[in-house]
């Protein structure tokens, strides 16, 4: 319990300070916590894929392949619903977990053509991820007619 209060406390932390965030889902390995958020305001219709913003945070330190270290990445996804794919990019990676700070890496924004889609396996936060932004673009375009 003595190791699990401070990641409780920065967690909650995390959450205050990320009030745009909504927060899907976390992982179950308590040694290195993933979180896995989306910004409810920007999740829109793109030609016939839903797009939104998402951010990802770690307990512990990530490393890119030129070893240098983030806490969280903001990303643009985009969610084919008829299908079940989703991809990403214009990813931003940060040093802190609240994606404040100036980011250490950055890739630009493909065209979505230029992308690659891929199903996510039942039961992950890919899934996950594509199950809400679908619901929540559907709820969206329910609630405007």
């Amino acid at each position: 319990m003595r190791k699990l209060a401070p990641l409780l406390v920065w967690a909650l932390s995390m959450a205050a300070n990320a009030a745009e965030w909504k927060l899907l889902t976390t992982s179950t390995d308590l040694k290195k916590i993933t979180y896995w958020f989306v910004d409810p305001t920007s999740v829109a219709k793109q030609s016939h894929f839903t797009r939104a913003k998402l951010r990802t945070a770690w307990s512990e330190t990530q490393f890119g392949p030129d070893n240098t270290g983030y806490r969280s990445t903001t990303y643009i996804s985009y969610v084919d619903c008829d299908r079940r794919l989703l991809a990403y990019t214009a990813n931003t990676y940060f040093s802190d977990v609240d994606s404040a700070s100036d980011p250490v890496h950055e890739e630009p924004e493909l065209p979505v053509e230029a992308l690659s889609f891929s199903p996510a396996r039942a039961g992950t936060p890919g899934e996950m991820r594509i199950n809400y932004l679908c619901q929540a673009y559907e709820g969206a375009s329910n609630l405007s007619i």
